[in-house]
């Protein structure tokens, strides 16, 4: 089956896992519904310790009516994932009572995609128990208009991500290139790729800057970006200059 491919933006740090669908039916179709998934373990700092919340994203060809996701073992959790803007997409994102002490449950995620005109295809993601230390912006300063974030490497981080946010996180605005694991900085400004469609810094207003530490799935040697198992983050509110 020929994979189907997307490109997004906003929810997300990296693209999601491609894995080959199976179509419960119209196997005979000359386009039949694909999809893209992905299912990752993300941390959030408390008071006293670290938090672990798993996201979910499914993305298919076709307008989606519903994605349902079932975790591994006997009565797994299932989750029903809700629309975003873009009818093709769905999404778990996990809220403050959702992070738990313990790693979500590993194994394989099952899917049930079905599209608006009653498609359905099923398919599954892995989430392994491997994780990373919490990352932490180090320094986030301007100078000569330009925002230098630095951090410390996290030990067995496969990449780093620096992205930007209105004050209240509600709206991403700017978002780097993804970064090898031997990098422990990043400067960008008004000028740098990245920003969205019609968006540029104001002088004098605040914004989040965000850091990210990704954990690519063990055992994946290709398409690496689109197969994460943790990603650990940190944030700091900045005043762009």
């Amino acid at each position: 089956m020929k994979k189907f491919k997307s490109l997004f933006a906003g929810l997300f740090v990296l693209g999601f896992g491609v894995f080959a669908m199976v179509s419960c039916d119209k196997d005979d179709s000359p386009d039949p519904l694909k999809a893209v998934v992905d299912v990752y373990v993300q941390d959030i700092k408390v008071e006293g310790g670290v938090k672990y919340g798993i996201f979910i994203n499914g993305v298919a060809n076709y307008d989606i009516k519903s994605v349902k996701v079932t975790a591994p073992g006997t009565g797994g959790k299932v989750y029903q994932l809700t629309a975003t803007s873009n009818k093709k997409q769905f999404v778990f994102i996990p809220q403050a009572t959702d992070y738990t002490s313990d790693l979500p449950v590993k194994g394989d995620y099952l899917f049930e995609v079905t599209s608006t005109s009653d498609e359905k295809i099923t398919g599954k993601d892995a989430v392994g128990d491997e994780k990373l230390t919490p990352i932490v912006i180090k320094t986030a300063a301007m100078a000569n208009h330009l925002l230098k974030t630095t951090w410390d490497k996290v030990q067995n981080g496969d990449a780093y991500l620096v992205r930007l946010y209105s004050a209240n996180k509600s709206e991403l605005l700017f978002q780097g290139t993804l970064l090898a694991s031997d990098k422990a900085e990043y400067e960008f400004g008004a000028t740098t790729t990245g920003w969205a469609t019609g968006k540029s810094p104001v002088v004098n207003t605040n914004y989040v800057v965000e850091l990210s530490g990704i954990r690519y799935e063990t055992g994946v040697t290709t398409d690496k970006g689109n197969n994460a198992q943790f990603i650990t983050i940190d944030s700091k509110t900045i005043k762009w200059e």
